[in-house]
């Protein structure tokens, strides 16, 4: 009986490669009113990216306790062990909320071998870890060897964003609107990170697609393994001209055409909205 692997929906792997790898996937909510949703399952990303262009604002919620608890109950009943690669808590308290829920049923189930790590990883950071040590579960790794993996992977993901719409994020709230139209007017555009303790930081501010650009491809580069081979993940919201930018630098001076790409989830895109632009990839290799 292999471990089973449990995520929420802020992977951002595709439903396909999930099922593939039998990941069982956990929704956070989305509200937009008094309207709550399920993500992935009530409201997908096409239609709240279609309804943000017209002016609706969303906004998201951690997956509650009982969510949790019901999820860990039903591997503790059946006496299959699990493994929940949450989340990062520097960005959501949903770790603490699993880690609650996870203290509680091994009270009520004391044999139960229910873990939960924090990857300190969001979107398609989180999915690529997952991905890795969802093959090693399929593989019969052991659960210890599981969590080193995953704590190897943590410290060894790059996550790398930008914004070229600035409206969005000021109508969520987290930039006023002077600064949003001076941004946008001069074409102004955050390079952001996560750091290693999972929070979201801007390191950097580029004026201009073709500086921007530059700047993802030499972070890449300075930073990747394996630049001419290894894969780079792109998650966006629609941002096909600056992703094809990229990549064909990166096919251009490296040769790399190793690339995968996904619609972003909600979870971060009801933030910074359409025109938003993730790329992941890992400075050493996973295994």
């Amino acid at each position: 009986m292999h471990i089973q692997i449990i995520t929420d929906s802020a992977c951002d792997l595709p439903k396909e490669r999930l099922e593939a790898l039998e990941v069982k996937v956990l929704p956070l909510y989305v509200t937009c009113g008094e309207q709550i949703y399920r993500d992935g399952i009530d409201i997908q990303p096409e239609e709240i990216y279609a309804n943000m262009k017209k002016g609706v604002v969303y906004k998201t919620s951690q997956i509650p306790y009982q969510d949790y608890y019901d999820c860990f109950k039903t591997y503790a009943e059946a006496g299959k062990p699990a493994l929940l690669l949450s989340f990062s808590s520097g960005l959501s308290g949903t770790y603490q909320t699993a880690c609650l829920a996870c203290k509680d049923i091994r009270e009520d189930y004391p044999e139960a071998d229910i873990q939960v790590v924090d990857t300190k990883a969001v979107t398609g950071g989180l999915g690529m870890i997952v991905n890795v040590v969802a093959e090693q579960a399929q593989r019969g790794m052991s659960m210890q060897d599981l969590i080193q993996l995953t704590k190897h992977c943590s410290a060894h993901i790059h996550h790398i964003f930008t914004v070229t719409n600035l409206e969005y994020v000021c109508r969520g709230g987290r930039l006023n609107r002077p600064s949003a139209l001076i941004g946008n007017a001069l074409k102004i555009h955050p390079f952001m990170i996560v750091d290693r303790e999972g929070k979201l930081e801007i390191t950097d501010k580029c004026r201009g697609e073709k500086r921007l650009v530059k700047k993802f491809v030499d972070y890449i580069a300075a930073h990747s393994y394996d630049i001419s081979n290894q894969k780079i993940y792109f998650v966006d919201a629609y941002q096909d001209h600056l992703v094809e930018a990229i990549q064909n630098q990166l096919t251009a001076r490296y040769g790399n055409t190793n690339f995968s790409r996904k619609l972003l989830a909600p979870v971060i895109g009801t933030h910074i909205g359409p025109g938003s632009m993730t790329v992941f990839f890992f400075d050493e290799a996973p295994l």
